[in-house]
């Protein structure tokens, strides 16, 4: 038995965490059987982005225990649907959904040609794969003994078989309106209408329109770098980058205009503020201050865009950023404006109606 803990300051300890676990054992795997109660949707194309990487998983079930009830996002289901569709058109498994009851255990059960040689039990969702983003403290434990390997992998066949259906057997069609994406994230705040308002009264007339560069200019970076290559690891694993990964590259003939904040410099690291509502940091660094990118983790910038292009329905989780992508979505700039408040910035990426 091993301890598996967040390991998130001020309480750092010795153990291994849930995420570590989970993709180290990956290589020696070739069946993973997942049953837990929430689901994330960058988690889900991760999960599938991993198994597509790593061939030596053949088979992949997972079964999610209170979406049925508690509903998913537009965003979340598509992107279980997503993965539903790759697993069943390669023979692989499938996603199922707890229809019986509320389902709220988290299992991981890992077997190879021997059979369940690994299962992790404790408080860790799905979105626990995901390094970083909401600092939550979770606890589990890593079992290798044979009696709870076996017992557990038996649980959760029986679950799959008495309680659940496929996903794409189920009628779908209500959905919760609001985007979580960035709600409770680590290094960002949710602002007040009045907060917000105060911001745009703050503008001044310096002011830059950054472009987001699509799949057919950038195709494994800017928004698109989840196509890029994966980080390959010393014991075989092949990890891909995170969906909502961003760093844009900003052109010269924008950086170099007057006002633009410079790399390293006193400026080069500021708090921005949008236009629905949230707080962050952003960082412009390399040659001619060329990178843009939030501060602290890539990712909140990336659901920032991604997550506002996702919502607007013109993009799902696992598709590139295309140029038709952002025609649909009204846009293919966001736009940075300084505010008379030393150190803050303006993020716009509305869609005039």
């Amino acid at each position: 038995m091993e301890f598996l803990v967040s390991n998130y300051p001020p309480l750092k300890t010795g153990c291994k965490t849930f995420a570590d676990t989970f993709y180290g054992l990956i290589p020696q795997t070739s069946k993973l059987d997942i049953a837990v109660g929430y689901v994330s949707s960058d988690a889900l194309i991760e999960l599938q982005k991993t198994i597509e990487l790593n061939c030596n998983i053949q088979a992949l079930n997972l079964i999610v225990g209170m979406h049925y009830f508690d509903k998913f996002t537009k965003v979340q289901y598509n992107a279980a649907m997503h993965l539903n569709e790759f697993l069943t058109e390669n023979n692989m498994g499938g996603v199922r959904l707890v229809t019986a009851f509320r389902y709220h255990g988290k299992l991981y059960s890992y077997s190879n040609d021997k059979g369940p040689f690994a299962c992790i039990i404790g408080s860790n969702n799905l979105s626990s794969i995901i390094d970083g983003g909401v600092r939550v403290y979770e606890n589990s434990v890593l079992l290798q003994e044979q009696n709870a390997t076996k017992e557990m992998s038996g649980f959760i066949s029986q679950l799959a078989q008495t309680a659940t259906k496929n996903i794409a057997e189920l009628d779908i069609n209500e959905f919760n309106q609001e985007n979580p994406l960035l709600e409770g994230h680590e290094f960002v705040k949710r602002l007040s209408p009045h907060d917000i308002a105060l911001a745009m009264y703050a503008k001044t007339k310096i002011s830059f329109e950054i472009p987001i560069k699509p799949y057919e200019i950038s195709p494994q970076s800017n928004l698109n770098v989840f196509f890029g290559k994966g980080r390959e690891s010393k014991n075989g694993l092949v990890k891909p980058r995170h969906w909502y990964e961003v760093e844009l590259i900003v052109p010269k003939n924008v950086t170099s205009q007057e006002g633009y904040p410079q790399s390293k410099t006193e400026d080069a690291v500021f708090t921005v503020i949008t236009d629905d509502g949230w707080s962050f940091k952003c960082k412009v660094s390399g040659d001619y201050s060329k990178n843009f990118r939030s501060e602290g983790d890539l990712k909140i910038l990336g659901k920032w865009l991604k997550g506002r292009l996702e919502n607007a329905g013109v993009l799902k989780v696992g598709e590139p950023v295309t140029a038709k992508t952002l025609k649909d979505y009204g846009r293919d700039t966001f736009t940075l404006t300084k505010t008379i408040t030393p150190g803050i910035w303006f993020l716009d990426f509305e869609v005039k109606k």
